[in-house]
């Protein structure tokens, strides 16, 4: 393609009011962009293979360029009375309700599902009851630092959607970016906020500091939002949510499953009916190896949406370049002057769990200086190995973890967990007493008593090196089926399987108790976008034995293996812990190397977890780490911990904060769900690291101490929740490669 002068090249954009569903009629107003050079201080920064180039250099460096383009597909402004960019117009008391119901629940417009879509990731993101502070500790209408929001909490705006993609349909990363009314054109400031899990763009509305200090907010949804494809009516989402005929949607889909050499879809669904694809798990782009390059685009979108005409930045006439004998068509350029440019902007990635992962993963890949400084909460991110042979060593108490030891990936501690988690919740209501027979009989655990079985279980997940102070809440996630859903959705991911591998025998569909798996209803399939998450088991999609129900499958929570037991397809979890040991047995040094498609299935897998692993380069600016202690996903010991002792044994010039919270864990809108009183919501820390990084970058206010915070869940409201660098904070501190944790 030939390089133009203006930043912006034409190529099939279309703007309307809303989505649009073609630009052919005549009615749309064609214009085109391309971003792809530096009219607004914005050099590329992305690699042609997609992938973080930290996965394979320890210094994150990038050698490489490409062109990336971004097909706008809508643009819509929302006044703040009737609708809001944070709120749906619902206000922050509405946001505690259920969402509103569609007028035909089987066909809801694309306004409907919005409004949905935000009350239901707000409530997944937040513990939304006032006993824990919402509403006056934290929430949208609650005054930060430096911000005072409207008193219901709504922000008005304009909103604008885009794909990421390189033009075959198959990425199609969704991109939204928010510019409120009163975005602070004196002192420009842009939050990058990459969706959690895999959730859509939406899954980050909560975090909503950069709305309430005046930012424009780009959101990413990582490439891994909820994309549902039913191969039983061969229909699947647009970028809004609404669904349609996969050859009528085409390149507009934001998912449409691929079928393999051995098996097309047709054939599957004739074999398998019922199923579902999911992009999180099917896409077979690998997108976690894509994460920060996906974070820089939104950044990149932003930019070029703030210096639209209509955002304030000012247009001029350019002459389109035609004499490029490849071009069939003439394409009208246009070029944006400056007005907001990375120098004079500033720029925060913001965001929980993954979506914090890929916070890190943007700032370690960029190369031009698009962010300023990055806030994370829980992040899900897999720290790569230390070439000291020594490592570090992470002591809290009388504890001591060698970090060579316990720096392990996250499928692998998934893996180990979806083994033996639901022997260890076995005395709860959410585990099944059937696991730990299973385990009995197949020599994986000690014991003769179902009480004994159960302490062997908990004793060897403590051994793995996890803190006792996670046990009771992995029960909670072991009712919320956490382990089982990701172990298989990161394993399709990982290697890159398609739908109709089976990997494992697991698949998805609807599923009722112990029936057979059924058709999703059309009114499910609807709600998918709006409440589900984009792994099995919600919104109606349930993880499958295929082996269940004499080979025509069953929902996996209801195996019953040989012998009559109730195990959770013991089989299936053996099948994805392989994947990551290479071996037939449960760690790496045990059981026989794998041979065969298993061989080759763990290579898939493992070829694709390489391309994953964080550098723990931060180029040298201000990052805030919040984490909650009692994390039963991203355990600290594997994640935040690891990621901090491996920045600072290698970065002298690191200026890496750790804040570790006790009595938090990863998911604060299960604390709601759980009816839990001995959690606080760690999102509260977040919004006050946002306020200290803006300060420092802005004011030039020193950052937090890396610290532990002592919560206490049963004091009083204003009492349970110290503020950051308070009296009662433990400092943490990292010498001669030793990560010294208080028990504070």
């Amino acid at each position: 393609m030939k390089t133009f002068k203006p930043l912006f090249l034409a190529s099939l954009i279309c703007f309307s009011a809303t989505v649009l569903k073609g630009c052919d009629d005549g009615t749309g107003v064609v214009i085109a962009i391309l971003a792809a050079g530096a009219a607004t201080g914005i050099k590329n920064a992305l690699d042609d293979d997609g992938e973080d180039e930290a996965n394979t250099s320890s210094d994150g460096s990038d050698s490489s360029s490409s062109s990336q383009q971004f097909e706008i597909l809508s643009t819509q402004y929302y006044d703040g009375v009737t609708d809001d960019l944070l709120t749906a117009g619902l206000g922050q008391n509405g946001l505690m309700g259920a969402a509103p119901v569609a007028a035909d629940p089987e066909n809801p417009t694309a306004a409907e599902i919005r409004t949905a879509t935000i009350v239901n990731q707000y409530q997944a993101s937040q513990d939304m009851r006032s006993t824990s502070g919402y509403g006056s500790l934290y929430g949208p209408a609650v005054a930060t630092q430096f911000a005072t929001p409207s008193a219901d909490g709504k922000v008005a705006g304009k909103e604008y959607f885009a794909y990421a993609d390189d033009g075959n349909g198959n990425q199609n990363v969704t991109m939204m970016v928010q510019v409120p009314s009163d975005f602070d054109r004196d002192n420009p400031c842009i939050v990058a906020a990459p969706a959690p899990h895999s959730q859509g763009v939406y899954g980050a509305i909560s975090t909503e500091w950069g709305l309430k200090n005046r930012c424009a907010v780009a959101y990413t949804d990582k490439g891994m939002g909820n994309g549902v494809h039913d191969l039983n009516t061969d229909t699947i989402n647009r970028i809004d949510g609404t669904r349609g005929i996969a050859t009528d949607v085409g390149k507009q889909g934001n998912f449409k499953a691929q079928a393999s050499s051995e098996m097309d879809l047709s054939g599957y669904q004739s074999t398998y009916p019922y199923r579902i694809a999911l992009k999180s798990a099917h896409s077979q782009q690998n997108p976690e190896a894509k994460w920060g390059q996906n974070v820089l685009e939104a950044i990149q979108f932003a930019f070029y949406v703030l210096n639209l005409e209509e955002e304030s930045g000012e247009a001029s006439a350019a002459d389109a370049d035609t004499t490029d004998a490849n071009q069939e068509d003439e394409q009208a350029t246009a070029t944006l002057r400056s007005t907001f440019t990375p120098s004079n902007t500033l720029v925060i990635a913001a965001s929980i769990s993954s979506g914090g992962a890929a916070a890190l993963r943007a700032l370690e890949r960029d190369t031009q200086e698009l962010i300023d400084g990055v806030v994370v909460a829980a992040p899900m991110i897999n720290p790569r190995d230390l070439d000291s042979g020594d490592g570090i060593t992470i002591k809290q108490g009388n504890q001591t973890f060698s970090y060579q030891r316990f720096r392990k990936t996250l499928f692998d501690v998934i893996t180990y967990y979806n083994i033996y988690q639901p022997c260890a919740s076995a005395n709860t209501t959410m585990g099944l007493s059937g696991r730990c027979i299973a385990l009995r009989r197949t020599g994986l655990i000690d014991g003769n008593s179902l009480t004994t079985q159960v302490a062997d279980a908990q004793r060897r997940l403590n051994l793995y090196g996890t803190l006792e102070t996670t046990n009771v809440i992995a029960h909670n996630y072991e009712a919320a089926f956490v382990y089982a859903s990701l172990a298989n959705v990161y394993a399709n991911a990982y290697g890159r399987f398609s739908v109709v591998d089976n990997l494992c025998g697991y698949s998805y569909a609807g599923s009722e108790g112990n029936s057979l798996p059924s058709a999703k209803s059309l009114s499910d399939l609807a709600d998918d976008f709006q409440s589900g998450n984009g792994l099995p088991n919600s919104s109606g999609t349930y993880l499958i034995n295929n082996e269940g129900n004499e080979e025509e499958g069953i929902n996996f929570r209801n195996s019953v293996d040989a012998n009559g037991e109730l195990e959770g397809y013991l089989k299936g979890a053996l099948c994805l812990r392989q994947l990551a040991t290479g071996t037939t047995g449960i760690t790496l040094n045990t059981g026989i190397p794998l041979t065969g498609d298993a061989s080759a299935d763990y290579q898939r897998v493992q070829k694709g977890i390489l391309q994953i692993f964080a550098s723990g380069n931060l180029r040298g600016k201000p990052t805030i780490i919040v984490h909650g202690r009692d994390d039963a996903l991203a355990h600290v010991n594997y994640s935040a911990r690891a990621y901090y002792g491996l920045n600072k044994s290698t970065k002298s010039n690191s200026q890496l904060v750790y804040i570790e919270v006790k009595n938090a864990n990863h998911f604060d809108g299960l604390n709601q769900e759980y009816n839990i009183n001995t959690q606080i919501p760690l999102y509260y820390y977040l919004s006050q690291a946002l306020d200290r990084m803006y300060d420092h970058l802005k004011n030039g206010a020193s950052l937090p101490v890396s610290q532990v915070i002592p919560t206490v869940p049963t004091a009083s409201l204003e009492e349970r929740l110290p503020l950051i660098d308070s009296e009662e904070h433990c400092e943490i501190t990292f010498s001669d490669d030793v990560l010294t944790i208080p028990e504070c």
